[in-house]
């Protein structure tokens, strides 16, 4: 049976390996957050305080002071990888008058771990109601998952374990050598081949050899043509359709019978199921 303590110990793993890949990026002077990272946390949020948090970076590129919303209770969020207090000052000096009459509630969510303490603007927290206890990290989301009832703890914990890998790969750094990220999704495609197609000179000297039927100059040339259009269409097969198709060939069992089409016919299904474990 799986337990909070499971479903808690693979949400703080997963949280904290997001929060160690922020960290390493911000050692690079990498800060930026893609709109990807935000949602996540916007849908962490959600699943944790109830909130129907939007992202305000949706319909603008990058809307002044804050992230994420929710007018309904009247929360807002600006999330950032950087923990100084130059960046929550700057973040309440940047809030708009639209802004503080929708949200009563501010807080600033450091995607990592946060400083110790603080020194604020005490004037700009006096106009916006804005505490220390209003910097989040993601220590304090771990603490908040801490205290959710096992169905929505097991909601938070589908939530993560869905989107976490997605966000690491958002995360990852390139290689200072060679520019290339671990995960590409260039890599996932196979490599088309380019089709290496003869002359027919040895399946003319096949046909004269085996069949005694010597092919005329006209029937070679037809037959050059007839292998590009063979190469063009096994070439637009599935690597492994391909792989498949040999090895039918390779496992064949000729007859007595010289006949080219024989040998392929002579594949039987039982030998194929036995000898082919795809």
């Amino acid at each position: 049976m799986i337990t909070r303590g499971h479903f808690i110990g693979e949400i703080v793993d997963e949280l904290s390996s997001v929060a160690n890949q922020i960290a390493a990026r911000g050692k690079l002077g990498l800060l930026d957050l893609n709109v990807f990272s935000e949602n996540f946390f916007r849908d962490v949020f959600n699943a944790l305080y109830d909130w129907k948090l939007e992202n305000l970076n949706q319909s603008r590129s990058n809307e002044p002071g804050l992230d994420l919303g929710d007018k309904t209770s009247r929360v807002a969020i600006q999330v950032t990888s950087r923990s100084d207090a130059a960046k929550v000052n700057g973040t309440l000096k940047k809030i708009t008058a639209t802004q503080a009459t929708a949200y009563d509630k501010i807080f600033v969510f450091v995607a990592g771990q946060k400083q110790g303490s603080y020194t604020l603007d005490a004037a700009l927290c006096n106009q916006y109601a804005f505490e220390e206890e209003n910097i989040l990290d993601v220590k304090d989301l771990c603490r908040k998952a801490m205290d959710l009832p096992i169905d929505k703890l097991h909601a938070l914990h589908r939530l993560i374990r869905m989107n976490v890998v997605k966000v690491l790969i958002e995360l990852e750094l390139p290689d200072p050598e060679t520019g290339k990220f671990p995960t590409s999704g260039f890599d996932k495609w196979e490599v088309k081949p380019e089709p290496k197609v003869g002359d027919a000179k040895k399946f003319a000297k096949w046909h004269s050899d085996e069949i005694d039927v010597p092919l005329t100059p006209k029937e070679i040339k037809a037959l050059q043509k007839d292998l590009v259009e063979l190469g063009q269409r096994l070439r637009r097969l599935p690597r492994v359709t391909r792989e498949f198709l040999v090895m039918l060939f390779e496992r064949r069992s000729p007859n007595d019978s010289k006949r080219f089409v024989d040998p392929w016919r002579a594949v039987r299904l039982a030998t194929v199921e036995r000898e082919y474990g795809g």
